[in-house]
């Protein structure tokens, strides 16, 4: 089963790409704080949130640019595809340099909005001139990243993305024994980010067929951009209705509500980086079956449910069941009074949003990102209500229960509407709408038990039905293939 191999190998690759960024930012933070102190390490965590803004901000090229350059590659029509990229990573570049532009243009406005002291002026204004100059490399690693992610070469991506995730937080900790400047840390952050864009154009230009002389042609673009449109729509409204929330908590509650809410967000909405792995997989490989008119679409749409929820729902359900106890280990009682039921809503919202992506990069991988933008645009005013209703009654509590409830209307409109658009997915649906339906009884169920024990017993049966399921869900192939592929491993180990 190479294609299940090679999918299981590519998100291993996505996962480091992540995940050790984030190991770099733990290990790293303690001599930041030394060395920097509170105040320029809070500089330097702007920093950060902009020049990860900046990625975001590429209007959703990087990933119309993959779906593109995989669906060309499935047809055999790799011609045309030197004029795709390069035009687009121009458009890529010019976004990024209106955004420096005017960053630079504003920073005095920036400062005064952050209230910069006067000591800190002159570094603050050398960090905003740095991170002016990362603007369109960012942009630009965007579209790069795509290239490599449709020639499967998810090695190369992260080989680039690893160390310059790790240097993002390492880099600025390089500098202090020289220097406390944060403009120095940022100018470190900005190289190895140059450095990083540089490297995926070698890579991605290695992989174009052919002599690329530079030209760009117009009409080459205009299934990107249109497709790329779409998706930055799409984008943003998930982006408002991820930070929606919190304003809503903040008008009607304390700070301290906030951070009862905010902080086990924060660690339930790490899961979702294996969904978020497995979706830079699986958008070009479904590009590239749609564009065949091939049966693997809906083998990989299948795929990409099971092994979503295979990973997130034993993890998500046992936190669920032990949300108090872990709290209370974590930050304290008075966290895991106030929070212990908001978690408990929040994992299920992880569940359901994991499942929803899946959908969502089919419906775009058909041609329908204008489905899914329209679909996250319709929930915004639905969420927003629902949020001014509950939060005043039931405080961080209906927060996340309304959370739940959107990403279950999320992931059954997804799932509904890409049956209706894509060949084989229909058949699929009534199984996962089951499936679905039967999680989100389960965890509603969780919440209304008090005791421990009523629930580690709830967890068991969850379990037992969950281990029973296995074979239905994986199907007989994959159990032989995995069965194959760990005698193959087992005889070369020893």
């Amino acid at each position: 089963m190479p294609p299940q191999r090679s999918i299981a190998t590519n998100v291993a690759f996505n996962l480091l790409g992540q995940l050790a960024p984030a190991v770099a930012a733990t290990l790293a933070m303690p001599w930041l704080l030394r060395g920097l102190g509170a105040e320029r390490l809070g500089v330097l965590s702007l920093a950060w949130v902009a020049v990860g803004a900046f990625t975001l901000l590429d209007f959703g090229l990087g990933r119309a640019l993959t779906l593109e350059v995989s669906r060309r590659r499935a047809l055999g029509d790799e011609s045309g595809l030197a004029p795709i990229v390069q035009g687009t990573v121009l458009v890529l570049a010019t976004i990024g340099a209106l955004l420096a532009a005017g960053l630079v243009v504003g920073r005095d406005a920036v400062m005064d909005a952050l209230s910069i002291p006067a000591t800190l002026r002159l570094e603050v204004a050398g960090a905003l001139l740095g991170i002016a100059v990362a603007a369109p490399f960012m942009t630009v690693s965007a579209g790069l990243r795509g290239v490599l992610e449709a020639y499967g070469r998810f090695d190369l991506a992260n080989g680039v993305r690893v160390p310059m995730g790790v240097l993002t937080y390492v880099g600025p900790a390089m500098v202090l024994p020289f220097t406390t400047s944060v403009a120095a840390a940022v100018a470190a952050l900005t190289a190895a980010r140059v450095a990083g864009t540089f490297a995926l154009y070698v890579l991605a230009r290695r992989q174009l067929p052919g002599p690329q002389p530079w030209r760009v042609e117009a009409h080459h673009l205009r299934a990107v951009v249109t497709t790329g449109w779409w998706m930055n729509i799409a984008g943003l409204a998930g982006a408002a209705l991820a930070y929606v929330d919190r304003l809503v908590l903040g008008r009607f509650l304390s700070l301290a509500a906030i951070a009862f809410y905010s902080t086990p967000q924060e660690l339930t909405g790490k899961l979702t980086v294996i969904p978020v792995a497995l979706s830079g997989v699986l958008l070009p490989a479904l590009g590239s079956a749609d564009a065949r008119g091939s049966s693997d679409v809906a083998r990989l749409f299948s795929r990409g449910l099971t092994y979503t929820f295979l990973l997130l729902f034993p993890i998500a359900a046992t936190g669920a069941a032990f949300a108090p106890e872990w709290l209370h280990l974590w930050l304290g009682p008075v966290f895991a009074r106030e929070s212990g039921r908001a978690v408990q809503w929040l994992l299920l919202s992880v569940v359901l949003q994991s499942l929803a992506i899946t959908p969502l990069n089919l419906l775009q991988a058909v041609g329908r990102a204008h489905v899914t933008a329209w679909l996250q645009v319709a929930q915004l005013p639905l969420f927003i209500a629902g949020l001014l209703v509950a939060v005043p009654r039931y405080g961080i509590d209906g927060a996340a229960f309304v959370w739940a409830a959107r990403m279950l209307v999320d992931v059954s409109s997804l799932l509904l509407v890409s049956s209706r658009h894509a060949a084989g997915a229909a058949a699929l649906a009534p199984r996962w709408a089951v499936i679905v339906l039967s999680t989100t009884a389960w965890f509603v169920t969780v919440v209304a038990l008090p005791s421990t024990a009523t629930r580690a017993a709830l967890l068991l049966v969850a379990a037992v039905v969950f281990l029973a399921s296995l074979p239905r869900l994986v199907g007989a192939d994959d159990i032989a293939a995995w069965k194959t592929l760990l005698a193959r491993r087992t005889g070369q180990a020893s």
